[in-house]
């Protein structure tokens, strides 16, 4: 009984490592060549299994894209609800700065996570891939308005708070302080016409977070 139940846990445990080498070389895959780009034998061949392996984990090629690239979606930052201010605060240095520097260092902290190589190619394959599979475009904006955008409003309704600007629609200064960030910088990457390097983003966070200060102080007006 003994030899049985350790003959079964060994077996289990090879299975599960033969699916974990399947999503990282499918994860690394999609990402690069997209859902079309990718076959299973290149899968496969990576991963260093059989094609039989993968449809032995995955009824199809479908239903291991939509399991790697609905993963992928996930910030791994924030895999449940937003933290409340005091986890964000220990997290972010900025977080409870309500300086422009502080503003700046947000920008720059949201640029980073979104130009960042990964993110970039995760958003091409979700786009390329969309109307195909339509869940993973809702993924992709459920999390990163949960996460990303959810930590902008958390720290912009900080300043609110500390500067006594109650009349403010916090969401909408989100949206806008986050259509700064990425005005002309975002699509300029994707399309490989400019890099998203630290010297980028530092520009970029910078003359975003003046213009919005600008408008928070009544500056710009």
């Amino acid at each position: 009984m003994a030899k049985a139940a350790e003959k079964q846990t060994s077996r289990a445990v090879m299975m599960a490592g033969k699916e974990r080498a399947i999503v990282m070389a499918a994860h690394d895959l999609f990402l690069r060549e997209g859902f079309a780009g990718t076959s299973m034998d290149t899968i496969a061949r990576s991963a260093g299994v059989s094609v039989k392996t993968i449809y032995s984990h995955f009824a199809n090629k479908d239903e291991l894209f939509s399991k790697v690239m609905l993963a992928a979606c996930r910030d791994g930052l924030l895999s449940g609800e937003l933290p409340p201010d005091t986890v964000l605060a220990e997290r972010f240095g900025w977080f409870r700065e309500t300086t422009q520097h502080g503003l700046m260092e947000a920008g720059r902290e949201y640029l980073s996570h979104l130009l960042s190589e990964e993110q970039v190619a995760l958003y091409r394959a979700v786009t390329r891939d969309a109307g195909r599979f339509p869940e993973l475009g809702r993924q992709y904006q459920k999390n990163f308005a949960r996460g990303r955008t959810g930590i902008l409003i958390a720290y912009l309704a900080g300043i609110a708070r500390e500067k006594g600007w109650t009349a403010r629609d916090i969401a909408q200064d989100a949206a806008l302080y986050e259509s700064l960030l990425r005005a002309g910088l975002f699509e300029e990457v994707l399309h490989g016409l400019r890099p998203g390097n630290a010297e980028e983003i530092e520009r970029q966070a910078q003359a975003a977070s003046k213009t919005m200060w600008g408008l928070f102080t009544g500056e710009c007006l």
